[in-house]
């Protein structure tokens, strides 16, 4: 039996409900298990409950994926209860380590970074690679979204934690040129080869038009054949512009009195009581396991991604858009999302919702119902596709050993 030649222990900080890790980065890291001679293992901390944490654990055991969750306090102030979390990560980072001999870490993003740039010079004597996966901008959407002042010590910390490990870090992994660039104009033009641009691909056997399941599931949703059903899937916050997509749909739903807004989110209790009354009727909340996901895309007409304009937009890469466009949906985009506008943006099949105009919007989604789903499709693929992301990470992490 061939030993693995990178053993590569992945360190997260999520809160109670994230899904991103089973639904993004454990296909990435199972197809590159397969692909690549390497064995991916997971730290999460977070503070979901046992129920939760025993559903990642055997999904994780199904991909061949070493789990390990680790409780992130919040007591006696969340605050005071990550600090103390940090302390205690570094020893489980350390004992994974030698427990397993990982020849690469990846911590992502400000919390992990925290608690290995301590134990860096440790790793570095026992020849493990520091991969720093930079997703986003955590602290500029704190300030964006969350209130966090620039000019706080809380800020003004995390943002030195951040640049030391994208300094000291082998590689460094970000979702968007844009990102790149910021990095850059952040900590300096000599570490650009170190900086490399991965995709939040989707697996496109999963993601794909199907005209029978579209057939089935809108029937199922009792849609008739001309009912126009806009989507909007994935978590929803302040940034994610709620009341503008009702807004929206109500200015559209008054000229077409059929069409119906489906929602699928994983808290259905909140997103109902900010549902006015009068729009409740053509309203659709679901919470449907992910293996459901590409039948309900199926049914719809037209996918959403909006958010809330911030200088944080520029380093994110939406799963969501993946899906949809690989499904064959038009879509609906905000501006300075990542580097989509520049790669999409132009497309028929896209509407910027900078260009908003109430007449423009409506004639585009009325022609956007003639564009071939297969023709999104077959645009979508070389931007989203799963492979794609794959040779990105086996590309990033190969220069660890240059």
């Amino acid at each position: 039996m061939n030993t693995p030649s990178m053993k590569i222990l992945f360190i997260t900080w999520d809160s109670d409900q994230t899904n991103y890790l089973e639904n993004l980065f454990f296909p990435i890291f199972t197809g590159l298990q397969k692909k690549v001679k390497c064995e991916f293992y997971v730290l999460q901390f977070s503070w979901a409950d046992a129920a939760e944490v025993e559903r990642i654990s055997n999904l994780a055991i199904q991909l061949n994926i070493t789990y390990v969750h680790h409780p992130a306090w919040r007591k006696p102030h969340p605050v005071i209860g990550s600090f103390l979390t940090t302390l205690k990560g570094r020893k489980a980072i350390k004992k994974l380590v030698q427990s397993y001999g990982i020849t690469h870490q990846m911590p992502r993003s400000t919390m992990p970074a925290m608690m290995v740039n301590p134990i860096l010079g440790w790793l570095k004597e026992r020849g493990v690679k520091t991969i720093f996966d930079a997703d986003g901008f955590p602290l500029q959407e704190r300030i964006d979204y969350s209130g966090l002042k620039q000019n706080s010590l809380q800020y003004k910390w995390f943002k030195h934690v951040e640049n030391k490990l994208l300094k000291r870090s082998n590689i460094i992994l970000v979702r968007s040129e844009l990102a790149k660039e910021i990095h850059l104009k952040n900590i300096g033009n000599q570490y650009k080869n170190k900086i490399f641009v991965v995709s939040n691909g989707r697996n496109k056997a999963f993601f794909k038009p199907d005209l029978v399941l579209r057939e089935r599931f809108r029937k199922e949703l009792s849609l008739n054949p001309s009912t126009v059903l806009w989507l909007y899937s994935g978590s929803l916050g302040p940034q994610y512009q709620l009341s503008e997509m009702l807004r929206l749909f109500e200015n559209y739903h008054s000229r077409n009195p059929y069409s119906k807004f489906l929602f699928l989110v994983r808290d259905e209790a909140a997103l109902k009581s900010a549902i006015p009354a009068h729009l409740k009727a053509c309203i659709i909340i679901k919470s449907v396991a992910f293996n459901l996901l590409p039948a309900y895309y199926a049914a719809a007409d037209l996918g959403i991604s909006l958010r809330k304009s911030a200088p944080s937009l520029a380093g994110i890469a939406p799963i969501k858009v993946s899906e949809y466009l690989l499904s064959g949906l038009p879509i609906l985009l905000s501006a300075g999302i990542g580097d989509l506008e520049k790669s999409i943006g132009s497309e028929r099949f896209c509407f910027m919702h900078h260009d908003y105009g109430e007449e423009r919007f409506f004639n585009w989604l009325t022609a956007a119902k003639n564009i071939s789903r297969e023709e999104i499709r077959s645009k979508a693929i070389p931007l989203f596709d799963l492979e794609n992301s794959l040779k990105e990470y086996d590309l990033a992490i190969k220069a660890t050993n240059e």
